[in-house]
C-alpha cells in the first residue's frame, strides 16, 4: 500500500527536473513507491518519508538515470529545463517498460552492487554512484513561513467553529 506522504515527497523531487504531467505520469504507475524504495536501498538510504524529503536532488538525479535516460528521446522534450511528455498515452507503456526492466536486472542481481554493475553493462554505461546527490540535503532552515504553516497544519484545531 503506498504513503500518500511519500509519494507527495517524491512528486517534489520530481518537479525538479521533470513537467507537471511527466511528474504525476511517474507518481501515477503502479509500481512508484515500491521502485523507489528499491532505489534508496540500492543506494543505502532509510526509505521513509522524512529522507525522502531530504532527498530531492538524489530523486531527480536517479530518475533521470533510472527512468528519463532510457525512454525514447522522441517520447520527451525538454522544456524550461525540465523534461515533459510529448505523448502522455504512450509514455505510460514505456514507463512500465522501463521500469520492468530495472525489476528484471534487480531480480537477477546477488547484491545492490551486482544490481548496480549489471545495470550499467545493460545500458553499456559506467557504474552511478549518485555520492553527490546523496550527499546534498535540502535546506529547511531558509523557510520560516514553511516551517509556521507546518505547525499550523498540524496542529489541534482547540476552536471547532472555525
Amino acid at each position: 500500500m503506498e504513503n500518500i506522504d511519500n509519494i507527495i515527497e517524491i512528486k517534489r523531487g520530481l518537479h525538479k527536473i521533470c513537467g507537471r504531467d511527466l511528474v504525476n505520469v511517474i507518481a501515477e504507475t503502479e509500481k512508484c513507491e515500491d521502485f523507489y524504495r528499491n532505489i534508496f536501498t540500492i543506494y543505502g538510504l532509510i526509505y521513509n518519508t522524512e529522507t525522502i524529503m531530504q532527498k530531492r536532488e538524489f530523486i531527480a538525479a536517479s530518475t533521470k538515470y533510472f527512468i528519463l535516460d532510457r525512454l525514447p528521446e522522441d517520447i520527451l522534450c525538454v522544456k524550461d529545463g525540465k523534461y515533459e511528455t510529448r505523448n502522455k498515452k504512450e509514455l505510460k507503456k514505456l514507463l512500465e517498460d522501463t521500469i520492468n526492466i530495472f525489476y528484471t536486472i534487480r531480480n537477477t542481481s546477488n547484491s545492490d552492487k551486482d544490481f548496480k554493475k549489471k545495470y550499467a553493462e545493460h545500458f553499456n554505461e559506467e557504474v552511478k554512484d549518485f555520492s553527490k546527490e546523496i550527499s546534498e540535503n535540502r535546506d529547511d532552515s531558509l523557510s520560516d513561513f514553511a516551517k509556521t504553516i507546518r505547525k499550523i497544519y498540524n496542529s489541534k484545531d482547540k476552536n471547532g467553529d472555525c
